[in-house]
């Protein structure tokens, strides 16, 4: 019987740590995201995102579309975590593409 309690005091204690890790970094966003928060939510956690940070597909498109129109323009301003997103999704649509042909 003890073995269980072993089981579930380890389980609360991860609970409690993937609970402090989600909390510090919301809070570390939120210091330029004001607003945003985490809730319980049943057996997990919801991110609390306010509506001022929402926007419509349209907008969103919009500002991606400025953002990447920027890197082009000025390279250098493309942060270094992009530079390997951007690679491995051209890769992807590109591999795609080629597939697509065949």
């Amino acid at each position: 019987m003890r073995r269980l309690g072993i089981v579930a005091d380890t389980r609360a204690a991860t609970e409690r740590a993937i609970e402090a890790a989600l909390r510090r970094r919301v809070d570390a966003l939120a210091r330029d995201r004001p607003g945003l928060g985490v809730e319980p939510a049943g057996d997990g956690f919801r991110v609390v995102i306010p509506d001022t940070y929402r926007v419509g597909h349209e907008a969103h498109f919009a500002e991606v579309t400025r953002r990447f129109l920027g890197y082009l323009k000025d390279p250098a301003s493309l942060p270094k975590w992009e530079r390997a997103n951007m690679l491995a999704k051209y890769y992807v649509t590109t591999q795609a593409v080629a597939l697509s042909r065949k």
